[in-house]
């Protein structure tokens, strides 16, 4: 029987090649590495009639969506699906897939330890040892500060257990759901009894609230056209000047412009930042090029980017295509975009 193509993009096949190529070999389907750029990956799969693609971080717009066919699946190598356009996914009748669950503790490591790189200072220790230089710098404990987290997902409340369990930090979650709302979701009676799961000292709907005493503020929100933008100069300006700021979520949340000028004008101590606007990082402005900063750290979008949860995510989008094109919607519990 001739095997059905499934592209999957470079950096996400380079990923997870060994469970692509097991796939290939024990499946009815061949799963095969192209390149991400929309025009070329259009044209391969309109000349090669292929029905599902698997998509890493890179942002489709137009010609992805009129070269697949209906009842086609594109499949997002991770949780986030922001780069797909899923209204122009509905209307060409084309599924959208997620990895929902397979990255949180790897994003919750990367958080961690994006707060302890900052407490005491590790980039800009290490990169003085390299240059011969004993130059010792006073960092400081975490324990009994307080982290503020905005966007209280699944990913989030696992932060909120190691940081609270692990280091004694008290925690406060932003979201726009309240507190008898995350009841409701986590079908308990009373805030308390949640506590008792999510050792969270108390979520607001009020962002400068729950900044307003922060030690550190991590960003986990959710893109939308509300929170696009929304770690600007006013966010910065409600932190107290010694805080630190963190994103491990996506680029589009912050304003890297007004994340510059908090950094050089003594708003904000210091930023760990694993996600950026564009990627490969490139300025917004070229004369605030947030590489030129020492009270940064940087990391190129590595959060989820371990062994084990790239293989994690290589099955689980590999599943997704196949059970779509297999036996239908019904088979995938992880559409994102409406029927």
């Amino acid at each position: 029987m001739k095997q059905e193509i499934i592209y999957v993009s470079e950096i996400s096949y380079a990923k997870g090649i060994d469970v692509f190529e097991k796939l290939s070999e024990e499946t009815e389907f061949t799963f095969v590495p192209v390149v991400e750029e929309e025009s070329t990956l259009a044209a391969l799969i309109k000349e090669n009639g292929v029905r599902g693609f698997i998509a890493d971080v890179h942002s489709y717009n137009s010609e992805l969506y009129e070269a697949l066919p209906t009842g086609s699946v594109i499949s997002r190598f991770g949780v986030g699906h922001d780069s797909v356009d899923k209204q122009k996914a509905t209307a060409a009748g084309i599924y959208v897939t997620n990895t929902p669950g397979v990255l949180n503790t790897s994003v919750k490591e990367q958080a961690m330890w994006m707060i302890g790189s900052l407490a005491r200072n590790i980039p800009a220790l290490d990169r003085s040892m390299r240059a011969q230089e004993w130059s010792p710098r006073r960092g400081v404990e975490v324990k009994g500060k307080t982290l503020a987290i905005l966007g209280f997902g699944r990913i989030a409340q696992d932060i909120c257990k190691s940081a609270h369990y692990g280091f004694g930090m008290n925690v406060i979650g932003f979201d726009q759901f309240s507190e008898e709302e995350f009841c409701k979701f986590s079908k308990v009676e009373t805030f308390e009894e949640f506590q008792k799961e999510v050792p969270v000292a108390r979520i607001t709907t009020d962002l400068a609230d729950a900044v307003k005493e922060a030690d550190f503020v991590l960003m986990m929100m959710a893109v939308t056209a509300e929170t696009t933008g929304m770690a600007d100069k006013e966010l910065f300006s409600l932190m107290p000047a010694n805080a630190y700021f963190l994103n491990a979520a996506r680029g589009s949340l912050v304003n890297e412009n007004d994340l510059y000028d908090a950094l050089t004008d003594g708003s904000i101590a210091g930023a760990a930042i694993d996600v950026f606007i564009q990627e490969p990082y490139q300025p917004i402005d070229a004369n605030k090029d947030l590489r030129n900063l020492e009270n940064l750290v940087m990391t190129p979008h590595i959060a989820s980017n371990t062994t084990e949860t790239n293989v994690a995510m290589a099955s689980a989008s590999a599943q997704n295509v196949m059970a779509i094109l297999r036996d239908g919607a019904e088979a995938c519990a992880h559409i994102v975009n409406p029927a």
